[in-house]
């Protein structure tokens, strides 16, 4: 209710035009923010014996817009794998389903991903989904595991390039730096804001490059190190935080997994 204990009025339902299964419920909201209704989500979800998908301020402030499914209808807990997930686009890669259907990420505008959850969550096998459509759409993948390689088998050291100390990782990262300072000259001379664009007038289309990294805390972990191998974590540091800075337009991308991800 509101400060006059009045309480939000339904105006209309009707099934969302790109959703089947959804149903919108539009309700005049009586003064009520948008941030009462999200605080109140899981009671509105009991009244209605449904799941909502996501709420939204209509054209003006008085109405909101509730996108609803069955409580009844839930989420898979395994999605296998099917080719016919792959997108036409070098850029949008499939990270699941939601009630809403398919999620995805588009690097062209979110360049890098940050995988946070603790042993178990399924962060490893969301890397590896991501990483095998981005070899499928012809990308160069570079993977840091600091735990040996064991959770990447033979097929993936075939097809990627692998390294498991900081020694092998600097150079990659190294490796990719020069690149997007190669690539940085390269569009400045054809003209061109990103590789998308370039792509679009070469002959001979550029590849995307990903690093991932499957516990990057570890990896940027200075704790008890000598004086030698904190200058090698400082200058792993530096190279990453040029491409998260840059990497995005030249088509140089980092998908990072860590147990804990704040800001430390």
């Amino acid at each position: 209710t509101n400060s006059a204990g009045e309480v939000p009025m339904l105006l209309t339902r009707q099934q969302d035009k790109k959703h089947k299964n959804v149903e919108i419920l539009e309700f005049d909201a009586v003064g009520i923010p948008l941030t009462e209704w999200e605080k109140e989500r899981g009671y509105i979800e009991a009244a209605l014996n449904a799941n909502i998908v996501k709420i939204i301020e209509g054209r003006n402030k008085r109405r909101i817009l509730l996108h609803v499914v069955p409580a009844d209808s839930g989420l898979p807990d395994f999605i296998e794998w099917n080719d016919s997930y792959l997108t036409d686009d070098d850029s949008t890669l499939i990270l699941g389903k939601s009630q809403l259907g398919l999620e995805s990420v588009d690097l062209s505008k979110v360049p890098h991903i940050l995988l946070g959850g603790s042993t178990g969550s399924g962060k490893s096998i969301l890397l590896k989904v991501l990483l095998v459509q981005s070899l499928k759409k012809n990308a160069i993948v570079s993977v840091a595991d600091f735990k040996g390689g064991v959770d990447f088998p033979k097929v993936w050291h075939d097809k990627c390039k692998m390294c498991f100390d900081e020694e092998t990782l600097l150079p990659i990262l190294t490796e990719l730096t020069e690149e997007l300072q190669r690539r940085k000259t390269l569009f400045r001379e054809v003209g061109c804001a990103n590789i998308s664009d370039y792509n679009k007038r070469s002959a001979v289309p550029l590849q995307r490059h990903i690093f991932a990294c499957d516990e990057v805390a570890e990896v940027l972990d200075k704790t008890g190190l000598t004086k030698e191998q904190k200058e090698i974590v400082g200058k792993i540091e530096s190279k990453l935080s040029m491409i998260a800075r840059q990497g995005r337009a030249f088509g140089i991308h980092l998908f990072l997994a860590t147990q804990r991800p704040d800001a430390n």
